[in-house]
C-alpha cells in the first residue's frame, strides 16, 4: 500500500516537473527549429538542396563534406549567422534536457535503493 501511494506521488512530481521544466525546453527546441527552417525555406529551395544532399551522399563521405563545404562558402553571412544562432541554441537546449534526465534518473535509482533497504 505504502509503495503504491509513494508510487503515485512521485509521477505526479515527476508530471509536474515535465510541465514546468521539459515541455519548455521542447517547445523552445521546437520553435526555434520551426523558425530556423522557415527562414531558410524562403531564401532557398529546400527540395532541390536535399536533392543534391542525396547525391551527395551517394558518393561517399569526401563528396558529402565537400558538398556541405561548398554550399556554406556560398550562402550569405545572414544565413551563416542565422544556422549557426540555431544550431548553438538547439545544442544548449539538449545539453539542459539531458542533464535533467540524467538528473531524474539517478534520483530514481537513488530512490529504489533506498526503498530495497527494508
Amino acid at each position: 500500500m505504502e509503495n503504491k501511494l509513494k508510487k503515485r506521488i512521485m509521477r505526479r512530481v515527476y508530471a509536474i516537473w515535465f510541465i514546468r521544466r521539459g515541455l519548455p525546453m521542447v517547445a523552445g527546441s521546437v520553435v526555434s527549429f520551426y523558425i530556423a527552417m522557415t527562414v531558410t525555406a524562403e531564401r532557398f529551395f529546400v527540395a532541390q538542396i536535399f536533392s543534391n544532399l542525396t547525391v551527395a551522399a551517394h558518393s561517399g563521405f569526401l563528396g558529402m563534406s565537400k558538398f556541405i563545404i561548398s554550399a556554406l562558402n556560398s550562402v550569405e553571412p545572414s544565413v551563416l549567422v542565422l544556422i549557426s544562432i540555431a544550431g548553438i541554441v538547439s545544442f544548449a537546449l539538449a545539453v539542459k534536457l539531458l542533464r535533467s534526465i540524467r538528473s531524474i534518473v539517478a534520483g530514481a535509482g537513488a530512490a529504489v535503493a533506498e526503498a530495497r533497504k527494508f
